[in-house]
């Protein structure tokens, strides 16, 4: 898997194979200079949005100075804004999407399609791959032994311990690098996960490969090393309890005060549970440890999930077999050492993405052109959608400037 960097240290990822588009946009998400002082939350509205550049800092500053600092508390409103249609100039499918400012964001997707607009989604046009956001500096390439060769980014075995009906899902069974965080312009952790994360046999006492792993940067992306993580986690269901057993890691997220969290899980086919694993760092070169518990690695992981906030999680169940077609959104007030639902469950849409651009506020994106909102960190509810084509990614410059993105190009933007 290679990533590209700019030699000034502000991080940009490669985009790749298709599965795995959504790091660039992941990466330029956490890279935002803050969040929106409370006054200017509560008076947000949305179709005023692409003029408040100056809460994030101007596109240049917002390049060097990176990492997300903590939202604000409180009641976060979104503001009365509507989802509209954008015209994307690309009919590949997209990804992700993320804001360097409310102004300034990029979209990115299959065959290394990325787009970009600077008016606050207002046009968008097709950039080059790789891209540049520092003048054309140099970039360099590196490549991480991820364990994953090919373009085949799904593990097939894995997929049939899932029922017919999950198998399409976006966050099903996935492979390589799959999510990157930054907590400033120099320091960043991407995970990836192999094939042997998703076996349902104990990881061996013997030395060997983790079958997932953490990576990180000091120096903005000119090397990296891996970091130290659990190597198998204790299962849920009908297994013994002295073994551990391999866990795939799916998403990173990231403070700008080092704070970051890693997730993800599988189902042990044939043992009727799961290998969950939810870990954190508080600061660079720092031990990651299980939150729950630093022996068991108990409980629950989303399959997606952000933390805007120090205590504060929110994510999305959706590959569970045995809930189908219930998908949960879940939210943690310990850090994401437990998790409880928020609202009812969700049966309209498979949710693929989430993004939390305030603590109590976040948006979600799903199949059948679905948006939702998280509102006062406990009320779930959908929101009107233009389109039925299916979202992979969500990205905010703030609680009232929002884009989703998927099929044909599709996206969303929320004034």
């Amino acid at each position: 898997m290679a990533m590209l960097f700019p030699s000034t240290g502000a991080p940009v990822v490669q985009v790749v194979p298709a599965a795995v588009g959504r790091l660039l946009a992941r990466l330029l998400q956490h890279r935002r200079n803050g969040r929106p002082g409370a006054a200017a939350v509560a008076a947000c509205l949305c179709a005023a949005a692409v003029v408040l550049a100056g809460w994030y800092g101007s596109p240049a500053s917002a390049l060097v100075a990176t990492g997300r600092s903590t939202p604000v508390t409180g009641s976060s409103q979104a503001g009365a804004g509507v989802w509209r249609a954008e015209n994307s100039d690309t009919q590949h499918r997209l990804y992700d999407v993320a804001c360097l400012s409310a102004l300034r964001c990029e979209a990115v997707g299959a065959a290394g399609t990325i787009v970009a607009t600077a008016d606050g989604g207002r046009t968008w046009r097709q950039q080059a791959n790789p891209v540049t956001h520092n003048g054309g500096a140099t970039w360099s390439r590196h490549v991480l032994p991820v364990g994953v060769s090919g373009t085949n980014l799904t593990d097939q075995a894995c997929l049939a311990f899932y029922t017919p009906g999950l198998i399409g899902r976006y966050a099903l069974c996935r492979l390589g690098l799959l999510d990157i965080a930054c907590v400033s312009a120099r320091v960043c952790y991407a995970i990836s996960t192999t094939p042997q994360a998703y076996e349902g046999t104990p990881v061996p006492r013997t030395p060997h490969a983790p079958p997932s792993s953490i990576w990180m940067t000091r120096d903005g992306g000119a090397s990296w090393t891996r970091q130290s993580i659990p190597p198998g986690v204790t299962c849920n269901g009908d297994c013994d309890p002295a073994l551990r057993y391999p866990y795939p890691l799916e998403w990173v997220t990231c403070l700008s005060s080092g704070l970051c969290r890693a997730g993800g899980g599988h189902l042990l086919g044939g043992h009727l549970g799961f290998a969950y694993a939810v870990m954190v760092t508080h600061g660079p070169g720092r031990p990651w440890a299980c939150v729950q518990s630093a022996a068991t690695c108990t409980s629950l992981a989303p399959d997606a999930a952000d933390c805007p906030a120090s205590t504060r999680c929110y994510g999305i169940d959706s590959t569970n077999p045995f809930s189908e077609p219930a998908i949960s959104v879940l939210r943690s007030a310990d850090g994401g050492a437990g998790w409880q639902q928020v609202g009812p469950d969700w049966t309209r849409s498979v949710l693929n993405a989430i993004t939390c651009p305030a603590t109590l506020t976040c948006y979600l994106a799903g199949t059948h052109g679905s948006i939702a909102r998280i509102t006062n960190g406990t009320a779930l509810a959908a929101q009107r959608s233009p389109t039925a084509r299916d979202l992979y990614g969500i990205g905010c410059a703030s609680p009232c400037a929002c884009y989703a993105v998927g099929d044909g190009g599709t996206i969303l933007a929320l004034r």
